[in-house]
C-alpha cells in the first residue's frame, strides 16, 4: 500500500531542474552537469516522497527549492524561492533537502562550470 501511495505521489508531482553558474548566459547545459543535476533532483525526490505521501491531503501548488551543492556533495544555502504550496509542504522539502546524502561532484562537472560549487534550482509542481 506504501509503495502504491509513493507511486501514486510521484505521479502527481512533476518536477524541473534548473542549471544555474553557466560560464555564459543562454548556454544550453553541460552533458556532465546534466548527468549530475539530474541524478541529484532524482535523489531529492526519492527521500522527499515517502515524506510528503504521509500527508497527500497537503499537496497542492508548487514550491520551488535553490541549494548551492560543494565538489564534496555538500548541500549549502538551501531555501523557497518562489511557492504556491502551504507551509507544511515548504518545511518538509526544506528539512529533506537538508539531510539528504548527495554523491561528490564529477570532476566532468567541476571542469565545465568552472568553479567547486554549483547552484542547483528544483520546481516540484503537485496537482
Amino acid at each position: 500500500m506504501r509503495r502504491l501511495a509513493i507511486v501514486i505521489l510521484l505521479i502527481c508531482c512533476t518536477s524541473a531542474f534548473a542549471q544555474k553558474g553557466t560560464r555564459e548566459k543562454g548556454a544550453p547545459p553541460q552533458p556532465a552537469t546534466k548527468a549530475y543535476f539530474d541524478r541529484v533532483g532524482a535523489i531529492i525526490l526519492k527521500a522527499l516522497a515517502p515524506e510528503l505521501a504521509k500527508h497527500r491531503e497537503r499537496l497542492g501548488g508548487a514550491v520551488k527549492v535553490s541549494l548551492f551543492i560543494n565538489r564534496q556533495g555538500d548541500i549549502q544555502s538551501p531555501k523557497i524561492i518562489s511557492t504556491t504550496s502551504n507551509r507544511w509542504v515548504q518545511d518538509t522539502a526544506l528539512r529533506v533537502v537538508r539531510t539528504v546524502n548527495l554523491p561528490q561532484m564529477p570532476k566532468e562537472v567541476i571542469a565545465e562550470q568552472g568553479h567547486e560549487s554549483v547552484h542547483f534550482e528544483v520546481q516540484w509542481t503537485f496537482k
